[in-house]
């Protein structure tokens, strides 16, 4: 195998590939990075047997891919990362010879470093013949950073660590829960097929971090065992989760005892500054007290001194009402819905509540309340 192509172009494959690479593994190969090279394209590939990620780069101006001699080997993925970012900025030079040994040079520069046959690394999953649904880039990326936080990130329940997708007439619908919180983000999408799947949550963080920030179409194809996301020339490939995900509709209260709207920068920031003495308790408690038309929101700690501040209603309707909270799943809460005002529903101190953008039900989150005294 021999082939050029400009640092530029390597650098973003290695990057986006490697988060797929495997940490701890007795398969020396899934601790690579394979590279394939063909007649007018090079693929790299990381594939952990749980997440995997395959970016494809084409001979054009601007990779300056130059195929000399088609072939593949598996490259120890720190290691060539590290070579490969530490080059000089120009055009790098790569051959594997009879015994995969692999030459990495660019200018004055050469090093040589052991490969791995790329027949020791697994094959991806199949999807061949089956139907895909669309979806923009961007809304893809909103609806996982809406809802990922809220997954658990203890093992005892792993189908909680995955995040609910369901496609059922026209709407796409993402709902993560670790028990004490929901999110969930629904959105209109048509021509979408009737499926349902649970998938890690952690590898649809790492799918959103290397989605564009725009409106390209991201293809989706889901397996009984696995699923697909294909964006311009990046595969993201991820297992499923087994198991059957709670019902958590029943969980999602109707009506309400008092509901307000505040400013959600407000709340925010008085929530917040009440968490710096909150820190250190349990489940940093905080304290919210509707008393007319104001929240007073509190903490305080023993050992460090209380905080109060008071945060106007734009508008209430019910009753008066105490309850705590952890401060920080409602600071994700708010940070996810991004809204200038917000609509907060209560029933009662030990019931939980939601949380909405005001005018807007596409996107839920709900909070479990913290018991005091």
């Amino acid at each position: 195998m021999r082939f050029a192509i400009s640092k530029t172009a390597l650098v973003l494959a290695i990057q986006t590939v490697s988060k797929a690479v495997a940490v701890r593994t007795p398969k020396q190969a899934l601790t690579g990075i394979l590279l394939e090279v063909r007649e007018h394209e090079l693929i790299a590939t990381a594939y952990d047997l749980q997440l995997a990620i395959q970016m494809r780069i084409q001979s054009d101006e601007h990779n300056q891919l130059t195929v000399l001699d088609p072939g593949s080997i598996v490259l120890p993925a720190r290691y060539f990362s590290d070579i490969v970012r530490k080059l000089p900025d120009t055009q790098i030079t790569m051959h594997v010879a009879s015994n995969y040994m692999t030459e990495i040079s660019s200018g004055k520069v050469q090093f040589h470093l052991h490969g791995i046959d790329a027949d020791e690394f697994p094959e991806l999953p199949k999807f061949l013949g089956i139907t895909g649904a669309q979806i923009p880039s961007s809304t893809l990326a909103r609806l996982i950073e809406t809802t990922a936080f809220a997954t658990a990130t203890s093992e005892v329940r792993p189908i909680l660590t995955g995040i609910s997708i369901t496609c059922k007439n026209d709407e796409l619908t993402f709902v993560a829960t670790d028990g004490l919180r929901l999110a969930k983000h629904r959105v209109v999408q048509a021509d979408l097929p009737n499926w349902e799947a649970v998938i890690p949550g952690k590898s649809l963080v790492e799918l959103a971090k290397i989605l564009p920030d725009n409106d390209e179409p991201v293809d989706i194809y889901l397996t009984p065992s696995h699923s697909l996301f294909v964006c311009g020339q990046t595969s993201f490939y991820t297992r499923l989760l087994e198991g059957t995900y709670p019902d958590t509709s029943r969980l999602i209260p109707t009506s309400a005892k008092t509901e307000l709207v505040v400013s959600g920068d407000e709340m925010l920031g008085a929530i917040d500054r009440a968490a710096l003495i909150a820190r250190d308790r349990d489940n940093n408690m905080v304290r919210l007290e509707m008393e007319q038309d104001a929240i007073t929101v509190s903490s305080s700690s023993p050992e460090i001194g209380n905080v109060s501040e008071t945060v106007q209603v734009l508008q209430r309707q019910g009753e008066d009402l105490q309850i705590a909270f952890n401060a920080r799943y409602v600071m994700d809460a708010l940070r996810a819905l991004n809204a200038a005002e917000v609509n907060i529903r209560f029933n009662g101190p030990t019931q939980a509540f939601v949380i909405e953008k005001t005018g807007d039900s596409s996107i839920l989150q709900l909070i479990s309340p913290v018991l005091w005294r």
